[in-house]
Order: structure tokens, then sequence, then C-alpha cells
């Protein structure tokens, strides 16, 4: 027996314009990558939803807005899309989700100033999953 899934149990994604922050995005290129460690960062948007979260992810027509977005090596972005998001993700112990919106709330509330602030999280994320590097190291 086929099931049916009945409309009004289906989820619906609000269709908004992303939000777009050139500020933030440039603060986001000045962090260290949240799995490496290295400067020289992209700005990777997260296109996986986590509704709970807020983010109903990307589809056609619907792009992530800047808040979904972590600083990330050139390597590791690369990786982040060669492997698929959630893949990747589990695989660094990291919930993006979280992180994305810690690192956009020190930004709201801060500006530039929450630098120090996001690099030191950033840091604690990386000596959680025993990746810190040493200071001096590439």
């Amino acid at each position: 027996m086929a099931m049916q899934i009945r409309k009004e149990a289906a989820i619906s994604f609000p269709k908004i314009k992303p939000s777009k922050n050139k500020g933030y995005l440039s603060f986001i290129h000045k962090l260290p990558c949240v799995v490496t460690g290295r400067y020289g960062v992209e700005a990777a948007h997260l296109s996986m939803a986590a509704p709970q979260f807020g983010h109903y992810g990307r589809g056609k027509g619907r792009k992530a807005p800047d808040r979904w977005v972590l600083p990330l090596s050139r390597e590791s972005h690369y990786e982040q899309h060669q492997d698929g998001e959630e893949r990747f993700w589990s695989r660094t112990g990291i919930n993006p989700h979280i992180l994305a919106l810690t690192i956009f709330g020190l930004y709201s509330d801060m500006g530039d100033d929450a630098q120090p602030f996001a690099t030191a999280i950033i840091n604690q994320v990386l000596a959680n999953a025993g990746r810190l590097r040493e200071r001096g190291q590439p």
C-alpha cells in the first residue's frame, strides 16, 4: 500500500529575498577558517536547510542570506562543495548553523569590534576538535 502525504502536512518554506551585507562579508574575510584555523578565507554560504534555526536552505530561485556564511579556507570550501555539506560538517564535528548565528550575532552587536571575539570562538571550536594551530604555524 502506497503512503500518501497530505498537503496540510507538507512544510512550506517562506520565499524571501536574501539579505546581503558587504560589511559583514568583509568582516568574515578577516577571520580564520573555522576548520583549519588558516587566514585568507572565502565566505562559504550554508545551503542546507535547518528550519529549527530559521534557515530554509537554498533552492530554485532562493539563495541563502549572508547571515548563513562561515569563513572557510579555499581547500575547505572546495571540500564542502565536493563532499556535500551535511557530510562535510558532520565530519568536522561543527554545527555550522549555531556557529554562523553566533558570529553573525557578535557582528550585529559590535560591528568590526567583534573580530577578536569571533576569532576566540573559532579558536575554541578548533581546540575542541584538536585542530588549534600553534602561533606562527602556516
